[in-house]
C-alpha cells in the first residue's frame, strides 16, 4: 500500500459519524487526495493526500487501484461523495458559445490528440462561462465504480466558486495555489478574471518572474495588488521571502469563520489545504 504524504486521520473512527459526512476527493497527474466534512456540524474530520509520481513499477492507474481498494477511510459509505479532476486540459467558453459538440475540437485545438480521453464540461457557478474539459478515461471509469453514486467537478471550476473568489474584497488580486514544481495562478482584475493558468517552476525566482509578467501583462501594480497564497508554502522558505521582495500584499488563504478543523490539523497551517477545504463547501 502507497504510503501517504499527509495523513491527517480523524480523531474519531466512529464508523457512523464518518457515514454521515462528505468525501471530497482531488486527483491529479500527481496527486490524490482526499477530505472527510461533517456538514451538519461544519466541521473537517480528516485529509490524505498521495503523491502519484513516485511509485516506481507502477503506473498512475495502478496506484489509483492500490489506493482506492487498500485505503480504510475510503470504504466507508459516505453519505455524499465529490470527485474533484485537477487536470490541466481545460479551457473556459462563454456560454453564448458553448455547445457540447465543441468539446473536443476546442480541447484538442488548444492541447492536441496526442492524449486521448474523456470530454466533460460544466457550467462554473457565478460566471457566465463554462469549463471544457478532458480526463483520463480508465481513470474515471475507475472512480465510477468505486464511488457509483458521485459527483464530478473540475479543480478549477469550484477554484472560480462564489465562495472561493469572495475571499478578497479587493478589485485586483491574484490566488495562488502552490505545489511541490508547479503553481496555479488565477488574476482578477475589476472583479473580472484575466487570467487561470498553471506553471511549472524549478527556483523562487522562476515564480517570482512569472508573477511579474503577469502583473506587467494586464498593467497590474505589485505594489498594490493583493496576493492570496495558499498550498505547500511556508513564512520561512526562500520562496515565501522571494514574493516578499516584489509584492507588498501578501496573505494567506483563509478559512471560513464559520467552519472548523479537528484538532488532528494543528500541525499543519490551514492554508495547506485551504482551496480543496473550501472546495468542500461549494459542493
Amino acid at each position: 500500500m502507497l504510503k501517504a504524504t499527509f495523513d491527517i486521520v480523524p480523531e474519531t473512527r466512529d464508523t457512523e459519524q464518518l457515514r454521515n459526512s462528505q468525501l471530497l476527493i482531488e486527483v491529479g497527474e500527481k496527486v490524490f487526495s482526499f477530505v472527510i466534512y461533517n456538514k451538519e456540524h461544519h466541521r473537517f474530520v480528516g485529509l490524505r493526500q498521495y503523491n502519484l509520481d513516485f511509485t516506481p513499477g507502477k503506473n498512475i492507474l495502478e496506484s489509483l487501484l492500490e489506493i482506492t481498494t487498500g485505503d480504510e477511510l475510503l470504504q466507508i459509505p459516505y453519505k455524499e461523495a465529490f470527485v474533484i479532476y485537477n487536470y490541466t486540459d481545460s479551457n473556459f467558453l462563454p456560454a453564448k458559445h458553448f455547445h457540447i459538440e465543441l468539446n473536443q475540437p476546442v480541447t484538442e485545438l488548444v492541447y492536441g490528440n496526442a492524449r486521448k480521453g474523456l470530454m466533460l464540461s460544466e457550467k462554473v457557478n457565478g460566471w457566465d462561462m463554462y469549463n471544457i474539459y478532458r480526463v483520463p478515461r480508465e481513470i474515471h471509469a475507475l472512480l465510477q465504480r468505486k464511488f457509483a453514486a458521485g459527483n464530478y467537478w473540475h479543480y478549477y471550476t469550484l477554484l472560480l466558486s462564489d465562495g472561493q473568489v469572495k475571499t478578497s474584497p479587493e478589485t485586483h488580486f491574484i490566488k495562488m495555489v502552490m505545489g511541490a514544481d508547479q503553481f496555479l495562478v488565477v488574476v482578477f482584475k475589476d472583479k473580472a478574471i484575466q487570467l487561470l493558468q498553471s506553471y511549472s517552476y524549478q527556483t523562487p525566482d522562476d515564480v517570482s518572474y512569472y508573477l511579474l509578467s503577469i502583473c506587467n501583462r494586464f498593467q497590474i501594480s505589485q505594489e498594490k495588488v493583493t496576493l492570496i497564497v495558499s498550498g505547500l508554502l511556508d513564512e520561512q522558505s526562500r520562496l515565501y521571502q522571494e514574493l516578499l521582495k516584489y509584492f507588498l500584499q501578501v496573505q494567506w488563504d483563509q478559512l471560513p469563520d464559520n467552519v472548523s478543523l479537528d484538532a488532528v490539523f494543528s500541525p499543519f497551517p490551514s492554508h495547506y489545504f485551504s482551496p480543496l477545504l473550501k472546495m468542500a463547501l461549494c459542493v
